[in-house]
């Protein structure tokens, strides 16, 4: 445990925080607690019943009702381009469970299923869209995304705080794939719009939603972070059936 002084902007993006004020100053010290409750970022009061944060909890399985309404997708794909989409609608529907585990029993275990599912859902679309976009093969697509995957899941272990960071270095890899995928059009419409605006409104629920922050009220059964979960839900599953449609695309211009 450590203190370091902050400015009050960055309060929402601070994970596990308690602040104090010094007076006059007009400082605030914010004391980062390594070792915080599950959720206590998440504005949600925590109690001690089955679910912890209960409009967390049941909103996260958004992620699970997207993947599972996005098989007739994945069943429809090429054979390639299936497994890609098979994987993430497993990796959607592991989302959701990961995420109500985290806000609700609150197991042991469960902050890792909830880290690691979100992450490896954006890996497999990042890295699908690299190689699709710079005609890599599947096989180059796999290997590089097994890496991946095993890398995240012994840096997790190791550093289970470091959620964000790991977070910030896998949004990396999806940025790159989007480039690359979409530098000659291929843009599906209207997934991609979508996908774009739920973005920016999930992400706004998201920082503005943390402990501390303008949207926060610990008590209220509407939670902005329950909004995060329903609205990124869409945002993700939108995004996964455009650039599906955009790799496809790709490789059978490529293949002609």
């Amino acid at each position: 445990m450590f203190v370091g002084w902050s400015a009050r902007w960055l309060d929402p993006f601070l994970r596990g925080s308690a602040t104090v004020t010094s007076g006059r100053v007009g400082y605030r010290a914010t004391m980062f607690i390594v070792l915080a409750a599950l959720g206590d970022s998440d504005c949600e009061a925590i109690d001690g019943g089955l679910l912890a944060q209960p409009a967390n909890a049941l909103s996260s399985l958004a992620f699970t009702i997207v993947g599972l309404a996005l098989i007739p997708w994945a069943l429809s794909a090429p054979d390639a381009e299936r497994r890609v989409r098979g994987a993430v609608v497993a990796g959607l529907v592991l989302t959701g469970i990961g995420s109500l585990l985290y806000h609700g029993p609150q197991g042991p275990g469960s902050q890792f299923a909830h880290d690691i599912s979100f992450l490896v859902v954006l890996l497999v679309i990042g890295v699908a869209d690299i190689a699709a976009g710079s005609g890599r093969s599947m096989l180059w697509s796999w290997t590089v995304t097994t890496v991946l995957v095993v890398t995240t899941v012994v840096a997790l272990v190791a550093f289970p705080t470091a959620t964000n960071l790991f977070t910030g270095g896998t949004l990396v890899v999806v940025v790159i794939g989007d480039i690359l995928l979409h530098r000659g059009g291929h843009r599906s419409q209207p997934w991609y719009a979508i996908a774009m605006g739920a973005m920016l409104v999930a992400i706004g629920a998201f920082v503005f939603g943390r402990s501390g922050a303008w949207l926060c009220d610990p008590s209220s059964h509407l939670q902005a972070h329950a909004a995060w979960h329903l609205v990124g839900a869409i945002a993700l599953g939108s995004y996964a059936v455009a650039t599906g449609a955009a790799r496809v695309e790709r490789r059978a211009a490529a293949g002609s």
